[in-house]
């Protein structure tokens, strides 16, 4: 319950972090949009003051991107864990084994119970829920950088498109009113503003695309986990419906549809936990210390193949 709360509260947090950073980018997208409609270039206070607060940003833009990636990497280690707890599921636990000192029968009607438990299929659908939630942040703010970045970039190539223009209108009708020199300092420190605000949001979509890549990776993951434990214990998915996790329903729908297939997962995995490694090496590090150091994470069993996992 504490790391529900936890996890709920975290992606409440980072929401609104996420709201006021969009408003934040509101200014200097208006400014870029200003001055490619009118070919004039700002004065020099604003594109100062956009500078300084694209500078400022960063740190901030950092540390949210770091926390979204702690709650990316927390959710896979949860996953591996209970993948563990699949795998050594004969193994008898202390409780269990003391039992078993006194009667083998007790010991085997108490490990019955604990397969039969709907505690590891819960502890799951709980997790594909958390994933789904998460997967809906960061799909609506690469959605609305897309969208950013589409309009600032077009307003960037026509600033960049008609330079000579506003390079004529900054030297006057008798090419006076400014030197070259004044021209380039002029217009170079502007268009370089508007450069970083169009390569700060291409970097921030690329991340929300190495966080998505590795969520969906884990999806899989947690639903091909989620069958065979649903298997083992003799239960049904019934619950495990698209429509409860929309940020996650084509992957919910292949696997309820019986479509979700082990061919290339493996591959699939290792480039997304590679690229999230190389993005957010302390955040991977810890996933890989949380889990245990097991080389590898969660691996399926041979005896599936390359088959389909189809639902029942």
């Amino acid at each position: 319950m504490a790391a529900l709360k936890n996890f709920d509260s975290e992606i409440e947090r980072i929401g609104g972090v996420l709201t006021a950073m969009r408003d934040a980018l509101g200014p200097a997208c208006i400014l870029l949009a200003e001055t490619a409609r009118g070919l004039i270039l700002p004065d020099e206070e604003s594109l100062a003051a956009e500078a300084e607060r694209l500078a400022a940003e960063m740190p901030e833009r950092q540390a949210i991107e770091a926390a979204t990636a702690r709650l990316v990497a927390d959710l896979a280690t949860e996953i591996d864990v209970s993948a563990r707890e699949f795998d050594n599921r004969d193994l008898p636990t202390r409780l269990e084994t003391l039992i078993g000192y006194m009667s083998r029968a007790a010991k085997h009607r108490r490990q019955q119970a604990r397969w039969r438990s709907p505690a590891p299929l819960n502890r799951l659908a709980e997790l594909l829920r958390r994933t789904d939630r998460l997967a809906g942040l960061v799909k609506s703010e690469r959605d609305f950088l897309i969208g950013r970045r589409r309009e600032s970039e077009g307003d960037l190539v026509t600033l960049i498109d008609h330079r000579p223009e506003i390079v004529e209108k900054l030297r006057g009708e008798d090419g006076t009113a400014m030197t070259g020199l004044d021209v380039v300092g002029h217009t170079e420190p502007a268009i370089k503003v508007f450069q970083d605000l169009v390569a700060g949001l291409n970097a921030r979509v690329g991340t929300c695309n190495i966080l998505l890549h590795k969520l969906i990776t884990d999806t899989e993951n947690l639903l091909i986990l989620y069958r065979m434990v649903a298997d083992a214990s003799g239960r049904g998915d019934a619950g495990l419906k698209p429509e409860l996790f929309p940020h996650l329903a084509p992957e919910v729908e292949r696997f309820s549809n019986g479509m979700l297939t082990l061919h290339g997962l493996d591959r699939r995995r290792y480039r997304a936990d590679q690229a999230f490694a190389e993005r957010f090496p302390a955040e991977a590090a810890g996933e890989a210390a949380d889990a245990g150091g097991r080389a590898g994470g969660f691996r399926l069993p041979t005896i599936f193949g390359f088959k389909v996992i189809r639902s029942r």
